[in-house]
């Protein structure tokens, strides 16, 4: 991979009003690990940007630092915190970013999928970070839903670091979230509020990623 021109594509997205902190390796062990062989290029990733905002805060990338889990990644994948919430649907699943909506992008099979917290489901997107890079900030519309976090921002303002534009409580699984129901909500509230809706709903409506491709 080419690692300047990677770069260069999340440069002019970055939000300058975060300041990351010094990369930590021993925050990011278990992440990497799951990576497999897309860790060489996370690494850097990490070592010029030690977790970022991008395109306005409508993606989070998560750092390697020990405190403030929101920022940490391998404590926001702890099995006691928010990811309880979905049981065996992210068995497997190491996180490093989410949508301001609260979508996870992270590791499984040393892919990259998706978990989509409004619909319960996981999903591939990518082969490797690197192409996870590719698809995410040259397609932003498609991957981090930008025409309704731009208009959930003007309905409530600028979102928090550290928090996300969710659905209500009580929200039906797999309904399209609309700017008039968007609430501001801290991360974990967030996904665990859709963890138990992607539980309790019927099984066939949990469709795990396919692993094949």
């Amino acid at each position: 991979m080419d690692h300047s021109r990677l770069h260069a594509w999340v440069e002019p997205t970055i939000v300058t009003a975060f300041e990351p902190p010094p990369y930590d390796p021993s925050a990011a062990r278990n992440t990497l690990d799951a990576a497999a062989r897309s860790a060489d290029d996370h690494t850097r990733f990490l070592q010029r940007w030690n977790g970022c905002y991008a395109f306005g805060g409508a993606l989070h990338v998560l750092g390697a630092r020990l405190d403030r889990p929101n920022q940490s990644l391998d404590l926001w994948n702890r099995h006691d915190g928010w990811r309880q919430a979905f049981g065996h649907l992210v068995d497997q699943c190491w996180f490093f970013a989410q949508s301001a909506f609260g979508d996870q992008f992270g590791y499984r099979d040393a892919r990259v999928v998706r978990l989509r917290p409004l619909d319960g489901r996981v999903e591939p997107v990518a082969p490797n970070f690197a192409q996870w890079i590719e698809a995410v900030f040259l397609d932003p519309q498609r991957w981090l839903s930008l025409d309704l976090y731009e208009s959930s921002v003007r309905r409530l303002g600028p979102l928090e670091f550290g928090g996300h534009f969710g659905a209500p409580d009580g929200w039906p699984l797999a309904s399209p979230l609309t700017v008039e129901a968007v609430e501001v909500l801290p991360a974990r509230d967030n996904l665990e509020r859709r963890g138990a809706a992607a539980l309790a709903a019927p099984s066939q409506s949990r469709l795990g990623a396919d692993r094949t491709r």
